[in-house]
């Protein structure tokens, strides 16, 4: 569809899109693909080729050859697309998930896409995802299922889901978003961006005959316009600008309609709006309806005919619906087109065709499970990066870096091993037995898991260096209150790991750790005048009763490091390296500090969740509330001090040059030839290491857009400025393209720039911002 066309039919549908919002009408637009139809792929600008020999080769299948091709169905796989032999296209293999791939062994525990987003580090969440991406080629797999975008964003800190993805910033999401594709597709294995949209809990989610018995509606994401393109669109745009092959569509509803049955979203706002032109893949049991999600924009079927039909059988009989006139013969092709283009794309056919599959990654499919070994020798030193690059200090008043300590106190179930071994616990990481002792946190639960080969616990590395430190390592994994009275008043320094649980399927109740990790603490205060405290957790939890107590002399959050995990965190805290992590969320001091109406539990037939806080997530809800956070986003201190200056802010033209595919998003202005994505302005400013040691510094670009509705700042930009030494300075650059500086026009339908003053901050957080520069516009 031509632009024109575009703001035409945008322009008339918007009074009957704001309708549909506003009324929960019984017919809802959002499910009319009528007036949303899906528009038929053409290869975009980096697939003409690939689109052309899909579609020529699914010119020559039946539709009966065409429905089965884009329904999973039963195999080694958790998805399986059965192709098609007599074409020469063969099984095609689905795998999760965001972390490695799983649920097979022979594979790397990377960490988490929330730990690798604390980095703040652009080379190495792009490095993290292509040795990722090598490891499922290698294991066979041809669609990874991964990685996380907005979906969820993480608009509640209790989200089961959120360490999942990255940051609950848009800008920062996409960034991420983009690079875990690149890195993904670098090793020929096909992205799949997830879940779209409008994911934001696992509470009454309720995929199809999962989960619950109950009669019960899929929560249901009420989003506004704005909020819709401004924040939640935002990171998939950028993964569409990346070449994601794939797209999943998610569990709940949005606006009245099931996400996977959503024409409105899939057909409109994704493959009209965004021009994607890869196929949009159901999740697990997200299909509740086959003519309606087939004509409202779905490419394929997933579970399928899979999982002995615990899911439904959808599209078992697509090829039948096809027949009787219930679903177009068109629509069929042109999403057997969308799943086969990116398969030629990457050479899967030709000279990268993935290995044959040997692991059983079905539970539901009764075969040997053969291991096979993929991962590189380089692999667990890139994870032990990740792990000690993102290590956030949030508090140090002199506890850190550890200097010739005689005695060390260790304390905590998070030092430890599991009981039972890295396979102790599943596949999910949420099979442990009750009363296991779990041992340290490396990863969460879920389709997000991935088996671990082994764990480096923060106890190994610590004997380790302990040992060659000729230092005196006293610890205790359970809470013992005469133990910790008798050791840790003699010790110079007591360490204290913490964990926090989160899974898939289940949002968190609450911040607090446990009862026990809770005692533990106070024990350990009380009976210590230095002591650190160091957390893996998913996300924010309540350390307020320890916070500002003075014999917790430091704070480190650690995340969720994967396999590396020791030797990791060890090395930061004797000073052997500097801390550079960041917070990728604002981290409040209660529950209450964070939007209201976050997670809903309600057990209402038809559950909704009314995202009343638009545009203002995370730390915009912190600053046009004026609530202190405990922490806020984007901080994290360092063994060395650093000063920001010069700043300044020019006009800057500049083609866009980093596009895969073009998306066709309306802009005011449109010109032939021009992007939304074109940089029009860069602003510079200069970091200074004045501390005595080296160190990493993250710069970060803050944006005030003029406009009432508006939030305060906004990331548009961050640049790690690495190993600068003490006394040295560099400078860096921030490109602001025109997407950047605009904002969604609900009437228009379209970004504009507004007119007025805009106002550039330049520091190391959201809210230590010492340089600003003004431009009008």
């Amino acid at each position: 569809m031509k632009l024109t066309q575009l703001l035409t039919l945008a322009v008339a549908l918007t009074v009957v899109n704001a309708r549909a919002v506003l009324n929960r009408q019984e017919k809802n637009p959002n499910n009319d693909n009528s007036i949303y139809p899906s528009p038929n792929a053409n290869g975009g600008k980096a697939w003409s080729e690939a689109f052309k020999k899909a579609e020529d080769i699914v010119s020559q299948m039946s539709i009966e050859e065409k429905a089965s091709l884009i329904t999973s169905h039963e195999g080694r796989c958790v998805g399986t697309s059965p192709g098609v032999e007599r074409l020469g296209i063969p099984q095609l293999c689905l795998m999760d998930g965001p972390t490695g791939p799983r649920p097979m062994k022979g594979v790397s525990q990377y960490p988490a896409g929330q730990t690798a987003a604390a980095t703040w580090d652009k080379e190495l969440i792009y490095e993290r995802s292509k040795q990722m991406g090598q490891e499922f080629f290698d294991q066979g797999v041809h669609i990874a299922l991964a990685p996380v975008a907005s979906g969820p964003l993480g608009r509640s800190p209790l989200g089961g889901r959120n360490w999942e993805g990255s940051y609950p910033d848009p800008y920062a999401n996409g960034v991420y978003s983009y690079l875990s594709v690149l890195g993904l597709q670098d090793s020929n294995v096909a992205a799949t961006i997830k879940h779209w949209i409008g994911y934001e809990q696992e509470t009454a989610r309720h995929p199809y005959r999962t989960e619950s018995t109950s009669d019960q509606n899929s929560i249901d994401s009420i989003i506004d316009d704005v909020t819709t393109h401004e924040v939640y669109m935002h990171p998939f745009a950028e993964a569409v600008r990346a070449g994601s092959a794939h797209v999943m569509c998610s569990y709940n509803r949005l606006n009245g309609t099931q996400a996977c049955n959503n024409a409105y979203t899939q057909n409109h706002l994704l493959k009209t709006e965004l021009n994607f032109q890869g196929s949009i893949i159901s999740d697990w049991g997200g299909v509740h309806d086959s003519v309606d999600s087939a004509l409202n924009g779905l490419d394929f079927s997933a579970p399928g005919v899979g999982f002995n039909g615990s899911m439904g059988t959808f599209w078992g009989e697509l090829a039948e619906l096809v027949n009787n006139g219930s679903v177009p013969e068109e629509r069929l092709t042109d999403s057997a087109i969308r799943v086969l283009t990116p398969y030629f794309h990457f050479g899967q056919d030709s000279e990268n065709i993935p290995p044959e599959v040997v692991f059983n990654g079905n539970s539901y499919f009764d075969a040997e499970n053969v291991y096979k070994n993929v991962r590189a020798d380089n692999t667990a030193e890139l994870i032990r990066r990740l792990g000690s690059e993102s290590a956030t200090l949030l508090k140090n008043t002199g506890g850190l870096p550890l200097k010739n300590p005689e005695q060390i106190f260790a304390l905590g179930s998070d030092l430890g091993d599991n009981a039972l071994g890295v396979d102790g616990c599943g596949d999910a990481g949420t099979s442990c037995p009750e009363g296991n002792f779990n041992g340290t946190l490396t990863d969460a639960g879920g389709s997000g898991y991935a088996y671990a080969p082994y764990i480096i616990t923060p106890l190994d590395a610590l004997k380790q260096r302990t040992i060659n430190g000729n230092i005196r390592l006293s610890y205790a994994l359970t809470h013992d209150d005469e133990l910790i009275n008798e050791v840790a008043p003699s010790a110079d320094a007591t360490l204290v790991f913490i964990n926090n649980w989160a899974q898939e399927n289940r949002d968190r109740d609450d911040l607090q750790i446990t009862i026990e990790q809770s005692n533990m603490l106070d024990a350990a205060v009380n009976a210590s005048s230095n002591v650190i405290v160091v957390l893996h957790t998913p996300a924010v939890i309540d350390i307020e009763k320890w916070a500002d107590n003075e014999n917790v002399t430091a704070i480190v959050e650690a995340y969720l490091p994967g396999q590396e995990s020791g030797n990791a965190i060890i090395p930061l805290l004797f000073g052997d390296e500097n801390f550079s992590g960041k917070l990728p969320y604002t981290w409040g001091k209660t529950l209450d500090d964070y939007p209201p109406n976050g997670i809903v539990r309600d057990n209402d037939q038809s559950p909704q969740v009314e995202f009343t806080e638009g545009l203002f997530v995370d730390y915009k809800w912190f600053d046009k509330q004026e609530i202190e956070p405990r922490y806020e986003f984007g901080f994290g201190l360092s063994y060395t001090n650093f000063e920001f200056s010069d700043i300044s802010v020019v006009d800057n033209y500049k083609e866009d040059d980093k596009e895969v595919q073009a998306t066709n998003e309306p802009f005011e202005g449109f010109e032939e030839g021009k992007s939304l994505y074109d940089v029009i302005k860069t602003v510079t400013a200069t970091v200074s290491n004045t501390g005595d040691v080296d160190g990493s510094e993250v710069a970060q670009l803050y944006v005030s857009i003029p406009g009432d509705e508006q939030p305060i700042r906004q990331l548009r930009g961050f640049e790690k400025v690495k190993n600068l030494k003490s006394g040295d300075s560099q400078e860096v650059s921030f490109d602001l393209r025109l997407k950047d500086l605009s904002v969604w026009d609900v009437t228009r339908q379209m970004w504009i720039l507004p007119s007025g003053e805009y106002t550039f901050h330049v520091g190391n957080s959201s809210r230590n911002l010492p340089l600003s520069v003004t431009s009008t516009q």
